[in-house]
């Protein structure tokens, strides 16, 4: 019984591992996607290059909370740049 629990634990831990990182990425994504409609707001496409030099992902600790905090601020500043001449993404 004591086994069985612990194995249920484990395979809990790793399934997060592996499928939470991309819920939370995707509860993230709609949730900004919400916000910003609600507010009228436009979102554009950003090139994968420049978007990577500030990206993070959830999961497996990849960024600590310092680094974090410092690629949000620069996406924040990305964000109240100028408005992009690209096309507008679909809400």
């Amino acid at each position: 019984m004591l086994g069985s629990a612990a194995g249920s634990i484990i395979g809990s831990l790793v399934a997060d591992a592996i499928f939470g990182s991309a819920e939370r990425r995707r509860v993230r994504r709609v949730n900004l996607r919400n916000c910003m409609a609600f507010k009228g707001y436009d979102r554009y496409g950003l090139e994968k290059e420049r978007w990577q030099k500030f990206h993070f992902e959830e999961g497996f600790g990849e960024a600590n909370d310092d680094k974090r905090r410092e690629y949000f601020l620069i996406q924040a500043k990305v964000i109240s740049g100028p408005k992009p001449a690209g096309e507008v993404l679909e809400k």
